[in-house]
């Protein structure tokens, strides 16, 4: 399962400013670390090595449900987070004579901090397609068709993160990233109201 790729490596260089010419085996190790570490840990170990476990040599035997999922919400995220893994592995190979800057004689590479600035930019777009992903699987269309998302144990590995870093510190019950909606609010919280106390009612308060 270690050398399955949930994107492939031309779809990488599509939707991202990645050159043609560009190491193929570079473009694989990368998509891999990012979906080690970064894919593995928002589906849980289970979810993520069932996924996996559906890529075979003649092609996938994903479900519609799955099909939707890896190809609307887990590739965009692959790819932006893949690219940001690769940034640094294009600035810096590793030849037999060391680690080197650049790759041709004829290129002139960017410095140190332009290559983090530009990391940091391709890392928000990557955590716009990670909180979108956690959206669809958490409180969207996509939170009850996959058993082996909302089902699992320590036993099975890493567990999904969709606790404390989707809402915010202080936990409320049934809430996302948005926030409550009035409505909820008034269902668990005590509230007072200055339109509901005031006599004659007034029109004006909110």
């Amino acid at each position: 399962m270690a050398n399955k790729l949930l994107i492939s490596e031309n779809k990488l260089k599509a939707f991202t400013n990645t050159n043609k010419n560009v190491d193929i085996n570079a473009i694989r190790a990368e998509i891999l670390i990012a979906q080690d570490i970064h894919l593995q840990p928002l589906l849980g170990s289970r979810f993520y090595d069932h996924l996996l476990d559906q890529i075979q040599l003649t092609g996938n035997t994903f479900n519609s449900d799955e099909i939707t999922l890896v190809n609307e919400y887990i590739a965009p995220f692959l790819i932006q987070m893949a690219y940001f893994e690769m940034i640094p592995s294009i600035h810096y190979r590793t030849m037999n004579r060391g680690i080197v800057q650049g790759e041709m004689e004829s290129a002139t590479s960017v410095d140190t901090e332009t290559m983090k600035y530009l990391r940091s930019i391709q890392y928000q777009r990557a955590n716009f397609y990670k909180m979108r992903l956690q959206d669809y699987l958490i409180t969207g269309r996509g939170q009850n068709l996959f058993p082996a998302y909302n089902t699992y144990s320590t036993i099975d590995g890493m567990t999904p993160e969709k606790g404390s870093k989707y809402n915010s510190p202080i936990y409320l019950n049934h809430t996302t990233r948005y926030g409550w909606s009035k409505q909820q609010l008034g269902r668990s919280i005590p509230m007072w109201s200055e339109m509901d106390h005031y006599d004659p009612p007034c029109a004006d308060c909110h």
